[in-house]
């Protein structure tokens, strides 16, 4: 789905946001992530750069893409966005200096996705083109503000995202810019400059300059990279995790221009860098100025402070870039302080580019959670294990088949055998397996078939699946963050091949809850798809939601030190709500409602008075449900489908996740909210339930206590 900005009328802007993996990431197609927060031309529901998908946490306002060179003696700043604009992008702002030239695509290599293409390098890419060449928004909009010297840039980015358990915490952008002017460009930077802040917006909305202030920042200067984390506005467990930008590669001319594979360059470009004539020319010469590299910088919003402030120009943010400022200024201001900081990872410098000319840098936006259970405030080395192991993934991602990160294609490095040095390779678990999961009274039952069997790895060639694993959520988490996200599921059961030594060598044989069928069953939705397994999940709450995922996992590879794989918990995760079937024979089957008496505040409400919920429970298939009061004035009507009921129809779905759950087809939530829009009073009421099939009906009545 496109998420269309209002200012789409120029031809400027849309936007869409991952949901492959864990992270929810907003790449618009003018180089701008992330949406601000706000409206117009943010969607409801949309993240920002949230992690995890569904729990409200979001990790940046706002981010863009930035290009800075030398062009005949001046220094020329192109930027996606500049960030000194409380509100965020608006046509016309200064610092949104790129405008769309294409409409974002999207594609996949999943071969049941929507977007599904030959040509896509991972689960989810989108596709934007910007260019910095235009001095006002196209088709009559307005002159963008300060934007009066482009660079005549083109850029070509790719965002990849894939679902794989490993790689489910970044997101890769990959810039191809082209020199589309008539002049040499020299000295050249690129940067991800972004407004980091991590923030419950579940928990903590406020919309004051409270909700920048609360974030701390940091960077370590051996992994190239910064990061920021929530200090204390969260409380512990709501917000305890990262966000960093990380530069993880990138060619120039054919060399690599990955800060940590320089000393892989050629002669030539190693001999650029030694040039002594090219060092006088540059401010602070020789200090740090002898490799590509990349360099960290802070500034406060709006500060007016050179060194600590906002630049003004395009010479200043150029300073910036080049770390012509030296950081070391600020270094202790920074460190696990709260505060209101912008900030921005450059690399360069790319010695030329001239007219015509392309060359690609790749950054990763990586979250992670703190390990164990590191308390919001505490950062160090043990809390970032998972970060750096994050981080890790990212960087092996971009590597694909380069193994040693050399740039060049090594003997055993070429996996599938095409004679060429592809990136983005990733050794791959067994596929997930299709999976039905069927609610019933106070049960789940899960089938899954047997495709994962088959998968061949594409690094080993080999048929390397090893088993599966059963995952579900807790009762009573809805109103927690991770309500509808992977983070909630915890390992259920586990069934793999036995003679080796992966897994627990159980085998598949029927026992417990677990059933290996001898005939397959299928279902009317889709008779294509054939469900060996079936495993059944008991003493389940009826009207509690409840996740549930099968993964299948392969037995590793020891000659290339690749560890057991598994597929993606999120691509199979379902929501579902156990309760009563459809009630075929009415005649018998008493109607009912639960909890009854209802008592405001009942466990799985939420604070405001629409998310809340009762159950009708025991229902026909389609018909009809009316409230009355004692006085016999209708309440509420509502028609129930089981066929197509999900609960969109209650807020509380929409609001703790589970507006695409599985139900029983037996019950129908209700909001206790009056056709008037109007919340109940405490009462006795009064409901009939006509079946729309034979016109039989039940009545009953239920109390509401506030």
């Amino acid at each position: 789905m496109c998420y269309t900005a209002v200012a789409q009328t120029y031809g400027e802007k849309d936007q869409k946001a991952t949901d492959v993996g864990r992270i929810g990431l907003t790449v618009t197609s003018i180089g701008v992530l992330g949406n601000s927060f706000r409206g117009p031309f943010v969607t409801e529901g949309q993240p920002s750069l949230e992690y995890p998908i569904g729990s409200g946490i979001e990790h940046c306002f706002e981010a863009g893409f930035w290009l800075g060179a030398d062009v005949s003696g001046n220094k020329l700043v192109s930027t996606a966005a500049a960030g000194d604009d409380a509100n965020g992008y608006d046509p016309g702002n200064p610092g949104y200096e790129f405008t769309s030239t294409f409409p974002l695509k999207e594609r996949s290599t999943l071969e049941n996705a929507q977007y599904f293409s030959p040509s896509a390098v991972s689960h989810q890419d989108f596709i934007a083109d910007f260019a910095d060449s235009s001095t006002r928004i196209p088709f009559g909009g307005p002159v963008i503000d300060q934007h009066t010297q482009p660079l005549y840039a083109k850029v070509h980015l790719e965002s990849y995202a894939w679902n794989f358990p490993f790689a489910e915490y970044f997101v890769l952008l990959n810039y191809k810019i082209t020199n589309a002017s008539k002049n040499t460009w020299k000295e050249i930077y690129i940067a991800n400059w972004g407004d980091y802040i991590v923030r419950n917006m579940k928990v903590n909305p406020s919309s004051s300059t409270d909700r920048f202030s609360h974030s701390a920042f940091g960077y370590i200067d051996s992994m190239q990279m910064l990061y920021a984390y929530d200090y204390d506005a969260g409380p512990p467990g709501l917000t305890d995790s990262y966000v960093a930008p990380v530069v993880v590669g990138g060619e120039w001319r054919g060399a690599l221009i990955n800060p940590r594979a320089f000393h892989y360059m050629p002669d030539s470009l190693r001999a650029y860098y030694s040039d002594p004539n090219r060092l006088s020319r540059l401010p602070n010469s020789g200090a740090g100025k002898d490799t590509i590299r990349t360099y960290v910088q802070f500034w406060g919003f709006r500060s007016t402070d050179l060194e600590l402030g906002s630049p003004k120009n395009d010479g200043e943010r150029y300073q910036k870039m080049s770390n012509e400022i030296n950081p070391s200024t600020y270094a202790a201001q920074i460190k696990d302080k709260a505060s209101n900081l912008l900030c921005m990872l450059s690399v360069g410098p790319i010695p030329e580019v001239r007219p015509g000319e392309s060359f690609n840098v790749v950054f990763a936006l990586v979250c992670a959670k703190k390990y164990g259970t590191r308390p919001n405030s505490v950062n160090d080395s043990l809390s970032r294990i998972n970060l750096i192991d994050h981080i890790g993934w990212a960087l092996r991602a971009y590597n694909g088949e380069d193994a040693n990160g050399n740039g060049i294609l090594d003997e055993g490095e070429d996996t599938n055998l095409n004679g060429k040095l592809d990136r983005y390779q990733l050794p791959e678990p067994p596929v997930p397996p299709k999976v039905k999961m069927v609610p019933g009274n106070h049960s789940v039952t899960i089938y899954w078939d047997k495709r994962a069997e088959s998968s061949v790895d594409p690094i080993s060639h080999k048929k390397d699946f090893e088993g599966y694993r059963l995952y579900r959520s807790n009762s009573g988490n809805e109103l927690t963050p991770q309500s509808g996200s992977a983070e909630a599921l915890v390992l259920m059961a586990e069934y793999d091949s036995v003679g080796n030594f992966a897994g627990s060598n159980g085998g598949f044989a029927s026992r417990g809850n677990f059933e290996h069928l001898t005939t397959p069953v299928t279902f009317d939705s889709d008779t294509s798809i054939h469900y060996y397994y079936k495993y059944t999940v008991n003493n389940l709450l009826n009207g509690w939601q409840y996740l549930f995922a099968v993964t299948s996992f392969d037995e590793g590879d020891s000659v290339r030190n690749i560890e057991s794989l598994e597929s993606s918990r999120s691509q199979t995760m379902k929501l579902v709500i156990p309760g009563t079937t459809p009630n075929n024979n009415f005649s018998k089957g008493k109607v009912g409602v639960y909890p009854n008496p209802y008592y405001a505040r009942a466990l799985w409400d939420g604070t405001s008075e629409r998310d809340k919920k009762i159950y009708f429970t025991n229902l026909p298939a389609d018909c009809e449900i009316r409230i009355f009061t004692l006085a016999g004035e209708t309440v509420d009507v509502i028609e129930h489908h089981a066929a197509t009921y999900n609960g969109s129809d209650v807020r509380w779905f929409k609001t703790f996740g589970g507006s695409n759950a599985e139900l029983a087809g037996g019950e129908h939530a209700w909001d206790m909210i009056s056709r008037k829009d109007q919340a109940l009073a405490t009462g006795l009421y009064l409901f009939s339930v006509k079946d729309l099939g034979s016109g039989t009906m039940q009545t009953g009545k239920f109390v509401i206590i506030k």
